[in-house]
């Protein structure tokens, strides 16, 4: 039980409203909780969303244990125009806090300053002085903010954001406990992290191979047939059954869903623009960097929504069908979001990484890039021109499967950045080849690529046979090592009930219960969390 403690909970957006009653939960302990809200546009301008976020925050939560990262966007924004860098400021930010990733790697982690890696053009691009002053800004504010409330602990939901790189940093430095979310990529299971899962975890290694050696796995391996069996092994986060699931992942976008998506981000952004105007006294310049620009954001939804239109049609030429040809499967990921631009800022250039894997492939191999679900619409058609030049690769058509398996079982293996295809394959023994950390590197079947230049050493070892085969062993120490050291929780769902509830709508007796077992979860994943990483930096209590 966590008592007696100061702790810091890290919010943003949805996350915020688990976190609200997580922190009143742990009130009950005699915990003294603060609250550090840390993305720009939501504390600085109160819109349809933020008024139930951070301004009704400010309602419920005493001052002095609300933080946020308001001033320092007035100070941006007062300087931005005659920006002068103190460099000797930024190379003692460089020295102490580059355990994780170099400053330039994590000035990538937020979407409003990696505007070149990505199509969302409704953010202006940043400039060089502008996106080293803001990293120097968040800088100061969160070592004035730890400095203030010197906390115990900071739990965390998330690892988007430029901010939670930041803080990534500065609390390893001033050794405090950052617990973080990382996805086993199983069921619902997540695990603590204590690097945003930018590291392996000692805890988590030395905690997967004891349950490897001691071979006490028998009801795992029985799981792991049991997956082997199934015919869908797609997530149910995505289900439209599930609670809480993500609505938007589909595989068809007919006319009559062009026109209703229209209409509806045109409607949002009617009343979310009015009431901005309204309660707004200086509302920022929509061609301020770090802020979305809201007509260049109507105008991408609406080429995004025409896109997926087209790529969902019988016209689409960019998508072809599978054919009974070797191929290696390689899923794109959703860009931009934190599983690369945090987690692997090296391989945001998916573009640059299939090259890579045409280079490095068999001769009579193909490689078939499939799109993320998500993201049809999001690109430029120009990239899928691009990718199916290349005389080995072609973009294969997103729907032809509705689930991952079959497109794994068919395939000669799997080559992903940081997603949970390769986690799939070796469930269902095939090879996956890893391009950034995640926490089913330790299983036997997937390998890690520290470098493209590596591919082609792993592609000929899949072909040679030089490779762990049926190691199902080592996939039911991954689920016990998960089970033992992680949770199983509903995130999204939990999300969806907080939200609800803190929005003053009525829960029925079943949400009430569900919304209640699921803060007792998580807080027993942070409870889990202290006593892992007291274990591993060898902490006493």
């Amino acid at each position: 039980m966590i008592k007696n403690k100061k702790i810091l909970l890290i919010c943003k957006e949805r996350f915020s409203f688990p976190m609200y009653y997580l922190g009143k939960e742990l009130e009950k302990n005699h915990n003294s909780i603060h609250y550090y809200f840390i993305h720009n546009t939501e504390v600085i301008q109160k819109n349809t969303f933020s008024r139930n976020t951070y301004f009704k925050f400010k309602d419920k939560i005493k001052k002095e244990n609300l933080h946020d990262v308001k001033d320092l966007n007035f100070t941006f924004l007062k300087n931005r125009k005659n920006i002068k860098i103190d460099f000797n400021c930024l190379d003692e930010i460089e020295k102490k806090y580059t355990n994780f990733s170099s400053l330039n790697k994590q000035i990538l982690s937020s979407q409003s300053t990696s505007t070149p890696y990505h199509q969302r053009f409704f953010f202006p691009q940043t400039s060089y002085e502008e996106n080293i002053y803001w990293l120097i800004l968040n800088y100061k504010n969160t070592e004035n903010i730890l400095d203030l409330i010197k906390p115990d602990y900071i739990f965390d939901l998330d690892n988007a954001e430029i901010q939670r790189t930041i803080i990534n940093e500065v609390a390893f430095y001033k050794k405090i406990p950052y617990i973080n979310v990382n996805y086993a990529r199983y069921s619902s299971f997540i695990v603590p992290t204590f690097s945003m899962g930018l590291k392996k975890e000692k805890y988590f290694v030395e905690a997967f191979n004891a349950n490897l050696e001691k071979k006490k796995i028998n009801e795992y391996i029985q799981e792991v047939k049991k997956y082997r069996e199934q015919i869908s092994i797609k997530s149910n986060l995505y289900s439209k059954e599930l609670k809480g699931g993500n609505l938007t992942y589909s595989y068809s976008f007919n006319f009559k869903d062009l026109i209703k998506n229209i209409i509806s981000k045109t409607n949002a952004l009617v009343i979310s623009q009015v009431y901005y105007y309204k309660n707004n006294d200086k509302p920022v310049k929509i061609d301020t960097p770090l802020y979305t620009n809201p007509i260049k954001k109507i105008k991408f939804n609406y080429l995004r929504a025409l896109r997926k239109f087209y790529l969902h049609s019988k016209f689409n030429k960019h998508f072809k069908k599978p054919e009974k040809e070797k191929y290696i499967y390689f899923p794109l990921h959703l860009i931009p979001e934190s599983s690369t631009f945090a987690n692997a800022p090296m391989y945001i250039n998916e573009l640059n990484s299939i090259e890579a894997v045409s280079k490095s492939l068999p001769i009579s191999w193909k490689l078939y890039v499939k799109e993320h679900q998500s993201m049809i619409g999001e690109r430029n058609l120009e990239f899928y021109k691009k990718v199916n030049k290349f005389h080995n690769v072609k973009v294969v058509q997103n729907n032809f499967y509705k689930d991952p398996k079959p497109w794994i079982e068919n395939s000669l293996g799997v080559i992903t950045i940081t997603g949970s295809s390769a986690f799939e394959a070796a469930m269902l023994n095939k090879p996956a080849i890893v391009l950034g950390n995640v926490p089913f590197n330790v299983l036997e079947n997937v390998k890690v690529a520290s470098g493209l230049q590596e591919l082609e050493g792993l592609l000929k070892d899949i072909k040679s046979g030089n490779w762990t085969t049926d190691e199902i062993s080592s996939c039911a120490a991954y689920l016990k090592t998960i089970n033992e050291v992680g949770v199983k929780l509903n995130l999204l769902l939990l999300m969806s009930l907080a939200e609800k509830k803190f929005k003053s709508q009525s829960l029925n007796e079943e949400d009430k219960e569900t919304l209640n077992e699921l803060l007792n979860i998580l807080n027993n994943f942070y409870e889990k969390g202290i006593k892992l990483y007291n274990n591993d930096f060898k902490c006493v209590e």
